[in-house]
């Protein structure tokens, strides 16, 4: 049931930091951590950090190792945005750091089945966001099978973007209380950073408000910040959502939008709730984390097809089912 953050960063003496090591260490120096590596995994000569993405992401799976036994069949959830080369590299680095990869497939296909146990629809768009991108995926369901439709992979959309335009309204906001830019300090661009982390937090609900806190040698501030105000500074963002949204909605008969834990980023949930009344958000901290859990395992399970899989069986027809995976 963990969630570990497919970021890495150089540590001291040439290691690599992993998860939320990686996260707090990207915060401070960019240039020195990727959260965008999977994307390149089965590409000849790719190279991150000075490093093949295979190694990288064998690093970031390690702390699972702690937690889990390795002697074990598991199933890997990837993003949509992988093909099946990547997805076939990401199995074997994950074998190559000691687990034994039964099943891949598309995370929009764990999350759908998860949301079924709160909602149920035939059609819908799935949405995840990493930093590499946000990804809006079209599920279909045909009879006992739900398969994937399409994808649209928005790159302007990622962790990044959303993380940068907090960032810059809040040290807007700063400027025009004491004139000054806490962006031209040292030091001041990680706190803002790690300040707007606390908006994007996977994990949990974003607060409705919080207290922005900067110190430089000669000035000080303290400001509030609302989930209104991160809402307006991530406006042109939430536009781009719904134009990418709209035009899936047009071209599929769409009956549910699934967000996952996308509906923390700032304003996506009321996004969300006028673009389509059956919308789902994270409502439950461990449910849907749970459901996605039980239907990976009964992928993995003897009666099921080894592979990679764009199309797999709902829960409620998961017994006795073989996969329709791909070669």
């Amino acid at each position: 049931m963990a969630n570990i953050p497919m970021v890495v960063a150089e540590g001291g003496r040439g290691g690599v930091l992993c998860g939320r090591q990686a996260v707090a260490a990207m915060l401070e120096q960019p240039s020195r951590a990727a959260g965008s590596f999977l994307h390149l995994l089965g590409i000849p000569g790719a190279n991150v950090l000075g490093a093949d993405p295979h190694r990288l992401l064998e690093a970031a799976v390690e702390p699972l190792g702690r937690i889990g036994r390795r002697d074990s069949a598991v199933c890997l959830a990837a993003p949509g945005y992988l093909d099946d080369t990547a997805l076939t590299a990401a199995a074997k680095a994950v074998e190559s750091a000691g687990w034994k990869v039964r099943v891949a497939a598309p995370s929009a296909l764990a999350l759908w089945a998860a949301a079924r146990s709160q909602a149920s629809a035939p059609t819908g768009i799935v949405c995840e966001c990493d930093d590499r991108a946000l990804t809006l995926t079209v599920v279909e369901e045909h009879g006992s099978w739900v398969r994937v439709g399409c994808s649209r992979v928005l790159r302007p959309l990622a962790l990044p973007a959303w993380r940068k335009a907090i960032v810059s309204g809040m040290a807007d906001a700063v400027i025009r209380e004491c004139r000054r830019d806490p962006r031209a300090t040292p030091g001041l661009d990680g706190a803002l950073s790690r300040q707007a982390m606390r908006w994007l937090d996977e994990d949990s609900p974003p607060p409705r408000s919080a207290t922005l806190e900067l110190a430089a040698a000669e000035w000080s501030v303290k400001l509030p910040v609302t989930r209104e105000m991160t809402t307006r500074w991530c406006a042109p963002l939430l536009r781009s959502l719904q134009a990418a949204v709209s035009e899936l909605q047009a071209l599929w008969p769409v009956k549910a939008l699934v967000l996952g834990s996308t509906a923390n980023l700032p304003g996506v949930a009321l996004l969300a709730e006028a673009l389509h009344e059956n919308w789902l958000g994270p409502l439950d901290a461990n449910g849907p984390l749970l459901a996605q859990l039980d239907w990976l395992e009964a992928l993995g399970r003897d009666k099921a097809s080894a592979g990679l899989w764009r199309e797999a069986p709902l829960p409620e027809a998961m017994a006795g089912s073989a996969g329709r995976c791909l070669p």
